[in-house]
């Protein structure tokens, strides 16, 4: 509840203008990079749009009755009224009525012509982020158990709140998957293709480009030399590309193309990939036919199927670079590739199976 109060504190900041260049610049990335926020953002703004109509109907309201006071008809001198009610009084009540019935007329003709542009907005462009609400998926905890090797490799009970996917950047433990699927987490896992799960800690996150690297705890962890390299030269549109991801308990194989070089709203971080994803695809890494990595699948559009969006490989590269040289060995990169170009598709989704994760999110 507390963070909920400062998030809305926060919110009403921005909207009034009262944050500095720097903070708004930080808080417009965060709503680009959280639609929840970003709703929450609108809402509010609409809300107080509201509360403005309504001060102003009342403000108008007020100075309506305070002309009438001004300008009543005044009563003759000589004339003794022969009751109270005489018809003045009668005609300013009338003339009020009239007035406070235009202005709640204009004023419900202004909110709901608010309400009905507020919601063309959300329509016209909606934007869902792939999470997996695992409390939706029927995930088998015997068999999840039978596979562990040893108590070190065991994920709680719990299946957790959500998850998403995550892929190998180095042979020593260290995963990238979205900052979306791991951001306010207590706890997280992943867990490989023969059902061990290891505990990891987000080490570095990127909010603008929706990344976050990830560190499996475990010190004898150890995995192969990575089988792909980075890619981050632009893909050409039409270019074909794949995925492989945890949207159900076992890996998931997607075939698509590039339609478009940005990504929703025109975002040049990020790909506009025809290609069918499910929640749980976040952070799923996207190839080309070589099997390169080219980009990170983020999100897909609600309003259409098979139309998801893939933060481009060069904002990868670019997070890495600035990672401490203690943290991430660049030389993982620099190996040289396991000719995956020159494997049949199911020979290639064989060999890079055992680098992509199921990313466990506890909160």
């Amino acid at each position: 509840m507390k963070d909920q109060i400062q998030l809305l504190q926060e919110i009403e900041s921005y909207l009034e203008g009262q944050l500095s260049d720097a903070e708004r610049a930080s808080f417009e990335a965060r709503r680009q990079a959280d639609p929840v926020l970003n709703a929450q953002v609108e809402e509010q703004q609409l809300f107080l749009q509201t509360l403005q109509q309504y001060g102003r109907r009342t403000e108008l309201q007020q100075q309506m009755d305070r002309i009438h006071e001004h300008i009543a008809t005044p009563k003759p001198a000589n004339v003794v009224p022969i009751r109270k009610s005489t018809p003045y009084p009668r005609r300013r009540t009338i003339t009020n009525l009239a007035a406070a019935a235009c202005i709640a007329l204009v004023t419900s003709l202004s909110t709901i012509a608010i309400m009905q542009r507020a919601a063309k907005q959300k329509t016209t462009a909606q934007y869902e982020d792939v999470r997996r609400v695992l409390n939706n998926i029927q995930r088998s905890q015997n068999a999840l158990i039978n596979n562990m090797n040893s108590t070190s490799k065991k994920a709680p009970a719990n299946p957790g709140t959500y998850g998403g996917t995550g892929f190998a950047i180095s042979t020593n433990g260290y995963i990238i998957t979205n900052y979306h699927v791991v951001q306010g987490a207590d706890s997280l896992y992943v867990q490989n293709n023969k059902g061990e799960a290891y505990k990891a800690t987000s080490i570095f996150e990127d909010i603008s480009s929706d990344l976050a690297i990830l560190k499996i705890a475990d010190s004898t962890f150890k995995s192969q030399p990575l089988p792909y390299q980075l890619k981050p030269q632009p893909v050409n549109l039409g270019e074909e590309v794949f995925t492989m991801g945890y949207p159900r308990d076992e890996i998931v194989y997607g075939k698509g193309y590039i339609s478009a070089q940005t990504g929703f709203n025109g975002d040049t971080v990020a790909y506009q990939v025809s290609i069918p994803v499910n929640p749980g695809n976040s952070g799923a890494p996207l190839m080309d036919a070589e099997g390169n990595i080219v980009g990170i699948i983020t999100g897909k559009q609600t309003t259409s199927d098979g139309i998801a969006f893939a933060v481009k490989s060069a904002h990868l590269k670019r997070m890495l670079d600035e990672m401490p040289k203690e943290k991430l060995p660049r030389r993982e990169w620099a190996r040289k590739s396991a000719h995956l170009e020159s494997m049949s598709r199911v020979d290639q989704i064989k060999k890079l199976e055992d680098f992509v994760y199921m990313v466990k999110v506890y909160n």
